[in-house]
């Protein structure tokens, strides 16, 4: 009878498993990967699998070339080994999908029991199984593993079919994305297993590598590079903007923006406490809604959830579902809870991921200062509005970056203000316009913009020195005392903002009292300590101050007299109160009569008729400003209210 040649094992499969392996592990060691409670599973998982891996080609080594290579007890070591290294490749993998859920992590000890248990029956299997029949065989031409084999990867079976198992029971605790990775890759790893049980013997194969590196390539890649939350399922920011970038402009698509007010609203995240399900119970109820809503997570307060239809009436309708979701946990919970959800289609103007969180931050900034839950759905105003204020916010970092003090997009108008004394225009209050094309914007429009962004300081700059140069030209044939510019809230209080100011007006070469700053009164109350100091270093200098805006703010008198002002303007609100209400009127011909004993100057604004004017004038104001005189031009106007000089 003829012999059968042995045939050697083929281990490309291995090869391939520690390829994927080793880049696996060089991009988690030189990349700053998602670092959650299960992280250190994968890691370790890999590395157990870069060991157990080489030990298997060692393995095949020596069956190939027992000739050379084999001695009994150091090939039973190398059997014993990998059996070792792939008991806990097992456990990794088993410790990896049962931990993903937060009520699993409670009941670790318990998982970690039981692990240690089927470890006890693995090691007595083995140990039957080299008693009964030995787990390899001895032939001339090579070693025959195909019992060794086949029995690792009856335990690979084993913990597949535990690890599915233990998905299905805890089905509602883990999220939709893990559930269905779950129903993909177990059946998948089976057939793998099966295949190699059945073809170790035929053609001498061994792949078995593949059945468990890649389910840690798969937990990376889809949790710790940052696409999905392994807890709540939500998907990153990075996944968003992909989204959004693929597909807006090309289908049509519905966006629902979240914004959650919880007290401790960061414990949805990872510590099992009570608020962290609650959290999670709300991200599978959204889940539960329609496959067509995808999650994602922006911050630890802000979601987004995408729904992927172009029916009209079928995003109502699931918007209409998460608000209910969301009302259920108001009504449910003993802590306060309030959200912001801003509905709208992600239109093709919006154009990119960027755009698109402008516009749903932008609607829901509406109400960021509301302590109460809101829920709306964007109409065609909200879109043209948006336009509108991307297009300030664009020109007004354009402006900042430029930082061109004489940008033509920042214009100048000016107010003059009646002297009761001289009977003639003195002063004058310089107002800053934002050109935009043919549109010409007032400050309540893109100051508080230009505050929020970090563009105030250099549209500051940009007034003074245009106020400058219009001080110097109007000083050559015109006799006035000062024209005074305003200074916001968030100007004050920079701390080296006073540098710069001087610098542009020494610049010009005009007296420093030309120029004056009118600070409100709700800046001196928010940034007090640093407004005070900014302001002694600026009247040191020589500009005098104006409180701007005085009975709408919180200030005491003690707190104004101790700041260097010169001016005190009042409000057109006190004025117009006490002009109705005589129990106002005595409080503003008091406070009147309080600043001017301490050597205040007193101003009025909002003055438009001859009636608030002539009241004006009884109450004692030194100066009064209001459309009655004049209404803002262009600063150069100013010509026509001034005195000119005389010749001689």
């Amino acid at each position: 009878m003829e012999n059968i040649r042995f045939v050697e094992y083929n281990s490309i499969g291995e090869f391939a498993g520690l390829l994927m392996a080793g880049l696996l592990l060089f991009v988690m060691l030189y990349t700053k990967p998602k670092r959650t409670y299960v992280y250190r599973y994968v890691f370790q998982g890999i590395i157990w699998s870069i060991a157990a891996i080489l030990v298997q080609l060692s393995i095949v080594m020596v069956a190939n070339n027992p000739a050379k290579l084999y001695n009994r007890y150091l090939f039973m070591g190398q059997l014993m080994v990998f059996l070792l290294l792939y008991n806990g490749i097992l456990f990794y993998i088993f410790s990896y999908v049962n931990m993903m859920s937060i009520v699993r992590r409670k009941q670790r000890k318990e998982f970690v029991l039981m692990f240690v248990a089927l470890t006890l029956v693995y090691l007595a299997a083995v140990a039957v199984e080299i008693a009964s029949r030995g787990l390899y065989t001895v032939n001339l031409d090579g070693i025959d593993i195909s019992n060794f084999t086949r029995f690792y990867c009856s335990a690979g079976i084993i913990c597949a079919v535990i690890c599915f198992n233990a998905s299905i029971t805890n089905r509602k605790n883990i999220s939709r994305v893990i559930w269905h990775a779950v129903c993909l890759f177990v059946p998948m790893d089976l057939i793998i297993l099966i295949s190699q049980i059945i073809g170790v013997g035929i053609n001498h194969t061994i792949y078995s590598a593949t059945t468990y590196v890649p389910i840690f390539a798969l937990g990376y890649l889809m949790f710790h590079s940052v696409p999905y939350d392994e807890v709540t399922g939500c998907q990153s920011i990075y996944a968003l903007d992909a989204f959004v970038s693929k597909n807006t402009g090309r289908k049509k698509y519905y966006v629902s923006y979240l914004m959650v007010f919880l007290p401790g609203i960061e414990a949805v995240s990872n510590d099992g406490s009570e608020d962290t399900l609650k959290g999670i119970a709300i991200c599978r109820a959204v889940e539960a809604i329609s496959p067509q809503i995808r999650m994602y997570k922006i911050s630890d307060y802000r979601y987004v959830n995408i729904i992927d239809t172009d029916k009209e009436e079928e995003y109502e309708n699931y918007c209409q579902q998460l608000r209910g979701i969301f009302d259920n946990v108001r009504a449910s919970t003993d802590i306060p809870f309030n959200y912001v959800m801003v509905n709208a289609e992600a239109k093709a103007e919006l154009e990119n991921p960027v755009k698109v969180r402008q516009f749903f931050e932008f609607l829901a900034g509406r109400y960021k200062d509301q302590n109460s839950s809101h829920f709306y759905m964007a109409t065609t105003m909200d879109y043209d509005e948006f336009a509108e204020n991307y297009e300030i916010t664009t020109t007004l970092k354009d402006i900042r970056n430029r930082l061109d003090l004489m940008d033509d997009r920042v214009q100048v108008f000016a107010q003059p203000i009646y002297s009761v004394e001289t009977g003639s225009f003195r002063v004058a209050e310089a107002l800053m316009r934002l050109r935009i094309g043919d549109r010409l914007f007032s400050p309540d429009r893109f100051i508080p913009l230009a505050e929020r962004i970090g563009c105030i300081h250099a549209l500051t700059c940009i007034i003074l020195n245009k106020v400058c140069d219009a001080v110097s030209l109007l000083s050559e044939n015109y006799d006035f005392d000062a024209i005074s510019i305003n200074c916001s809230s968030k100007e004050l209080s920079q701390k080296d903002m006073t540098e710069d100011l001087i610098e542009i007006i020494e610049k010009y070469d005009i007296d420093m009292a030309k120029i004056r700053l009118e600070i409100t009164e709700s800046a001196m109350f928010e940034n007090f300590d640093m407004a005070k100091d900014n302001m002694t270093v600026l009247t040191k200098a020589g500009i005098q101050f104006y409180l701007d805006d005085f009975g709408t703010g919180y200030s005491s008198l003690e707190r104004v007299m101790n700041c260097p002002f010169k001016t005190i303007k009042f409000d057109k609100t006190l004025l117009y109160k006490s002009l109705d209400d005589d129990r106002m009127d005595d409080i503003v011909t008091y406070m009147i009569e309080v600043f001017k004993k301490n050597g205040f100057i007193t101003l009025v604004e909002g003055v438009e008729d001859e009636c608030q004017n002539q009241y004006s004038v009884e109450r004692g104001f030194d100066y009064i400003q209001g459309y009655h005189y004049a209404k803002p031009e262009p600063i150069e106007e100013m010509r026509k209210y001034f005195t000119r000089k005389s010749k001689f």
